[in-house]
């Protein structure tokens, strides 16, 4: 009997540790774990006396750390971000977009972490995003090749030029299909004859953007050990790209991070958001560090540029380390400049100065808005309001823009 009353606290304990093991790993809880470990902790402690003083250490320090993470999950204000882009620019905020449970894109199955940070699998996906009030935003195809980037068409056997575009999801051509991006039409106008710039023909394309990424993703590619030999990049941007390469944004967790240098240029300096050994562990693990809430306090606090006149200059300085990249490597550099909304610069920064300071690196830049403001873009020109990446109107005017630009 004393024995099965010694046994009954212990096994309680258990118990409630397998419990909340269980909601950990339902929940894709960090507090749940957290807590599971310092009460299964609990339990070896009733049982045995064996390194009980460590025991008890380890527990304190557990429990300290579940308390913290419950805490900040309660107070989400402390590790709020700011909307990047004001991708849902709807009136009505209470209609809002999501993707259809049957599509494959933005699934596990997409999205994998390459040496770029997050970066889709080879394949064929499905990608349908729907309203809430019934709006079919898109429904459309992402072919994605071996080396993880959007599929673009080959005209002949050889190509004799080269263009290579960088960007994020709008050089990718979120929502709309492979044959409607700004990459493709390039290719098209040139290849067909429907744009007088003989000398490029035959001319190969290729799309280095994905969703979510920004310019310092760019640079890394043309950086990278990748078949990047071209006779143009096109870097398609915006200002607001500047809270990603400063690793502003939750997304940009993985993503290469660059320290500004006294001479304008920018230095790789390990990986957004995180330290190289979380990047390079097991992946479960990796998913346990980063879903943790006082990690992610630790990324804001150390990890992050939070200032925006920061994050904008060591924007412009990777826009000046991809000049003299191309420089380096003998080929010319075409930026295409989104102008952001107006509102969303709180520092000294506006659209006309950053636009002034690319020009002020001897960049070839091309105002790339298709509007006076982002604000009065034309609704031909963006998918939906709860989602204004370019339509194929858009990219095609764009890709226009950049070959009237080429052949002058």
């Amino acid at each position: 009997m004393k024995t099965l009353k010694k046994l009954l606290f212990p096994v309680i304990l258990a118990a409630l540790a397998a419990y909340l093991f269980f909601n950990a790993y339902t929940q894709r809880s960090v507090a749940s774990f957290l807590w599971a470990f310092s009460v299964a902790l609990m339990a070896v402690a009733a049982l045995t006396s064996f390194l009980r003083n460590s025991v008890i250490t380890t527990i304190s320090i557990v429990v300290t750390l579940a308390i913290a993470e419950t805490a900040l999950g309660y107070l989400p204000a402390l590790i709020a971000k700011k909307p990047d882009s004001g991708i849902n620019t709807a009136k009505d905020k209470s209609i809002f977009a999501y993707f259809d449970s049957a599509q494959t894109y933005n699934t596990p199955a997409y999205w994998h972490l390459g040496q770029f940070g997050s970066q889709p699998k080879p394949g064929v996906f499905t990608a349908k995003k729907i309203a809430s009030n019934g709006d079919v935003l898109y429904d459309t195809i992402f072919s994605i090749g071996p080396d993880g980037f959007r599929v673009t068409p080959k005209y002949g056997d050889k190509q004799s030029h080269r263009i290579n575009f960088l960007g994020d999801s709008f050089t990718f051509g979120e929502g709309v299909a492979d044959d409607e991006t700004m990459a493709y039409y390039v290719g098209d106008l040139v290849n067909t004859h429907k744009q007088s710039v003989e000398k490029w023909v035959p001319l190969e394309v290729k799309n280095y953007g994905i969703h979510g990424w920004g310019i310092h993703q760019g640079l890394a590619v043309l950086q990278s050990d990748l078949d990047t030999k071209a006779n143009l990049n096109v870097v398609l941007t915006a200002p607001w790209h500047a809270s990603r390469v400063g690793c502003a944004d939750f997304f940009s967790l993985g993503s290469p991070k660059y320290q500004l240098q006294a001479d304008g240029l920018v230095k790789r300096d390990g990986y957004c958001r995180s330290f190289g050994w979380v990047e390079h562990s097991p992946k479960a693990l990796r998913g346990l560090i980063t879903s943790s809430k006082v990690f992610n306090l630790i990324q804001d606090s150390l990890l992050v540029t939070s200032d925006q006149d920061k994050q904008l200059e060591i924007y412009l300085g990777v826009l000046n380390t991809i000049a003299a990249e191309s420089k380096r490597r003998g080929e010319d550099l075409v930026v295409g400049f989104i102008k952001a909304d107006d509102q969303w610069f709180v520092g000294t920064y506006n659209n006309e100065k950053v636009l002034a300071a690319i020009k002020g690196m001897g960049i070839n830049v091309i105002d790339m808005t298709l509007a006076d403001k982002n604000e009065l873009l034309a609704r031909n020109y963006y998918i939906h309001e709860l989602d204004k990446h370019p339509t194929g109107a858009a990219n095609l005017a764009r890709a226009k823009l950049l070959m009237n630009n080429i052949a002058k």
